[in-house]
């Protein structure tokens, strides 16, 4: 793993646990449901290792632009979201279905746009 792929996972982590949080703080059953990132130094660290995910899936695609890098990053999302949504149900459940391809693609989507512009930054520097 190269410096430019642990700084992207690090600023994606941090991108995606501020927006969880963002978003959490917003009033609604559906968003304290579907967002919202406690912080604890587990949390954090998580959020860290997701963003590694992103960032090595977005190394992978080349990601140039940060549109391609949020595009990209709501799709993985999206996946993921509902990866955990349908590994989590005891019964089916359509909000949360809802809410992991909403939060999946926000939250992804905003990472991945950071992915993209941090490592698009660091290229230009040399």
């Amino acid at each position: 793993m190269d410096k430019n792929c642990i700084i992207a996972s690090v600023v994606a982590g941090v991108a995606m646990h501020v927006v969880n949080w963002v978003v959490g703080m917003v009033p609604g059953d559906f968003f304290a449901m579907n967002f919202g990132a406690m912080w604890t130094w587990q949390a954090v660290v998580g959020s860290v290792f997701m963003g590694g995910v992103l960032a090595t899936v977005l190394a992978w695609k080349g990601a140039g632009e940060p549109a391609d890098g949020a595009r990209a990053g709501a799709t993985v999302g999206v996946l993921m979201g509902l990866g955990s949504a349908f590994a989590g149900m005891e019964a089916f459940d359509v909000m949360a279905l809802v809410g992991g391809i909403v939060a999946g693609a926000v939250v992804y989507g905003i990472a991945g746009a950071t992915v993209s512009m941090t490592t698009s930054t660091m290229a230009s520097d040399g």
